[in-house]
Formats: C-alpha cells, structure tokens, sequence
C-alpha cells in the first residue's frame, strides 16, 4: 500500500546519492542494487561507499542474469562465494558472520543482502519485511524513551511536592522567628540610642548657647530697614526679623548637633547591617542542614532549595534596605533640621517696642530655652522605629505571598 517505486537516473544526469538524498527523510526506503556484470565496477565501489556513509542503509544487492544465459543458474555449494561477495564483503555491506541469504539476523537488525540466482529473488519480501520492522523497533525505541522521560519527570515531580510540603512550612517558620528576632534586636538598639542622644543634644546646647545668643545680638537682618530712631517696626518687619534668628539659631544648631549625632547615628546604622548579615547567615546555615545529600535527586534539589533561600534573602533585604540606607549624614542633618524648626515655630511672640540688640538676644534665648533636647531624641528614634515597623510589615506581607 502507498508504495513508490523509484528507479535511479544514470549517474551521468545525477547520482543514486542524490536521488536517495531526496526521499529518505521523507519515506521508508527499501534499497534494491542491481548488479549486471560478475564485479562491481570502480564507480560502483565509489558509489556504495558515498551511500554507505552518508545514510548507513540496508541495500539489497541483485545480480541480473546475463543475457542468453539459462534463468535458472546452476547451484553453488555452500563453500563458493563469489567475487562480487568478496567485494561487498570488502565494502562492509555484508559480514562474514551472518548469512546474507535472508535469514534473520540474532540482534534484529536488517542487514544487506546479496542474491546471486532468480529464483531467490522472493526473498526481496524477507528483505523488506526485515527493513520495515528495523524503522518500526527505532521508532517504539524512542516513543519508549520519551515516556520514560515524562515518567522520570512525574516522579521527580511528585518527590519534589512531598518533600515541599514537609520542608517549607518548616523554613518558613524558621524565617519568620529570625526575622522576628532581627527587628526586636533592632527596636532594642534604637531604644537604648535615645537617652544618648537625649544627653549629646542638652550638652551641645549648652556650650553653644552663649556663642549663639553674641550671635544673634549682632546680626543685621537681610531686606529689613530698622529705624535708628527707636521707632517701632511693623508686624510684618517683626515676623520677618524673628524669622531669620529663627534661621540662624536652627542653622548653627542643626550643623553642631547634627555632626554629633551622626556618629550615633552611624552606630544604629552598622548595628542594623551586621544584625541583617547574622540573620540572613542563620537563615542560610538552616537551609544547607535542611538539605538530605541522600536522595538520587539531590541535585537538583540542591538547586531548588538555593533559588527559595535566595528568594528569601532577597526579600528581606529589600524589606530592610530602606532602614539600613536611611540614616546618611545629609538625611539626618535635614531631620533634625525640620524637627528644631517646628519646635521654635510654636512660640508666640510679641511685637517690641524697637528691634534692639536686647531684643535679638531675647528671641534667640527663648528659641533655644524652648527646645526640648528629649523630644529631639524622641523624635528621631520615633522615626526610625516607625521605619522599622514598617520593614516589619512589608516583610511578613512578602513572606505570606511567598
């Protein structure tokens, strides 16, 4: 059925190799080699070799009875081979172990065949037969290799799931505790830091106050026409002047106390990051015990096991990274700079009768008189630990969804 007999154009016009190159990715060819001269000429032997190598097929070898010779040829013994059997022998189309009379060969795989008399030309239907069932253990080979490769991959699947759902729960657990104890450590540190910075602040208060109140009695005010008569300045005049005592008490202030605090600051900020490295090492050291080098799998288990930890790692780091990055020296110079001002802001003044040197000395003592060094402190700890809260809570946020 559907069979295409296709006979070879001489090799003038174009070789068997090609016209075999044109069907056998296409069909299932059974190669038929007829032979009419008692040897295989010199373009033959080039011919089977350029076939043998380039497609390694079975091919079956006939030799045309010479004309006016009787079709039935005279019986050979078992002993004679003839040259033509040497030849293919030579070429390695036949083997000299295995009988190339059509008999089956012990491992199943078609061989060549050589066929010397007419009458044995039936056996061009073993031949076939032989050829087809070779295509057809190749092809149930690799069906059989594609379900062993989707059954390997179901098993290693359903390994994966149940050794999943004995480890995770247990990983994840142990993450959250390490986290946990990392931001209670964390709130701890921030907690101790508050009376020290409440004692740096009231020290540097009070050895800059007499300096800061010279200052503010000889300042000249920048776009403010005083009257040297005495006479009294207007509301807006008065607002603008305590403005700038205001500026100039919360500058000098926020640049001496801030380049104290930030050391203490400075403190916070490695306490965090050494903390953060010892729980993500934690965390890592109970992944790698976690590991069972005895399964067949354990290599890619090996793999599994460091994307999640990694994963993890990830997470909480980018949880924390907003606290270990916050506390720079400009972030704090600028915190504490707002957190003076809104203090300074809520006095009331009242409006004098001239803007004396007295007067001047008077705003700038009240302004620092008015700070209140633990509620600084308490401010930028209060900060942090809102930070911190919230790393908290974006942590256990990703570690659900994970």
């Amino acid at each position: 059925q559907e069979v295409d007999v296709v006979v070879a154009p001489c090799r003038g016009f174009q070789s068997a190799e090609a016209t075999l190159g044109e069907y056998v990715n296409q069909v299932l060819p059974v190669v038929i080699f007829a032979i009419s001269e008692a040897e295989l000429s010199s373009s033959d032997e080039s011919e089977l070799r350029a076939i043998k190598e380039k497609f390694s097929l079975p091919i079956f070898f006939f030799k045309v009875p010479e004309l006016g010779v009787d079709l039935i040829s005279p019986k050979k013994t078992a002993e004679e081979k003839s040259s033509l059997y040497y030849q293919l022998l030579d070429l390695e189309y036949l083997s000299a172990n295995h009988c190339s009379c059509g008999v089956p060969s012990p491992d199943a795989d078609a061989q060549s065949m050589l066929v010397e008399q007419l009458e044995k030309l039936r056996l061009l239907s073993t031949f076939s037969r032989q050829v087809l069932q070779k295509h057809l253990v190749e092809a149930a080979t690799s069906l059989n290799e594609v379900h062993c490769h989707c059954l390997n991959i179901f098993i290693n699947q359903a390994f994966d799931m149940q050794r999943d759902l004995q480890i995770t729960p247990k990983r994840l657990e142990y993450t959250r505790k390490k986290e946990n104890e990392l931001y209670e450590s964390l709130m701890n540190i921030a907690n101790r830091k508050q009376e020290e910075m409440k004692e740096m602040i009231i020290e540097t208060l009070s050895n800059m106050k007499e300096e800061l109140l010279e200052d503010a009695a000889n300042m000249e005010f920048k776009d403010i026409i005083i009257p040297e008569n005495g006479e009294p300045v207007s509301s807006k005049g008065i607002k603008c002047c305590i403005k700038q005592i205001q500026e100039l008490i919360i500058s000098r202030l926020n640049q001496a106390v801030a380049n104290k605090l930030i050391s203490s600051v400075d403190y916070l900020r490695e306490s965090f990051v050494g903390t953060l490295e010892r729980c993500l090492k934690s965390l890592e050291e109970s992944w790698e015990v976690s590991v069972h080098p005895a399964r067949s799998l354990e290599k890619s288990k090996d793999a599994s096991v460091h994307i999640t930890s990694n994963y993890l790692k990830q997470i909480l780091n980018a949880a924390y990274h907003v606290e270990v990055t916050f506390h720079s020296g400009s972030t704090v110079t600028r915190m504490l700079w707002e957190q003076i001002k809104q203090i300074i802001q809520r006095i009331t003044w009242v409006s004098p009768p001239a803007i004396t040197s007295d007067w001047k000395r008077k705003v700038a003592q009240d302004a620092i008189e008015s700070l209140s060094a633990s509620k600084l402190a308490k401010s930028i700890c209060s900060q942090f630990r809102t930070r911190l809260n919230s790393s908290h809570e974006a942590f256990a946020a990703s570690l659900r969804q994970v």
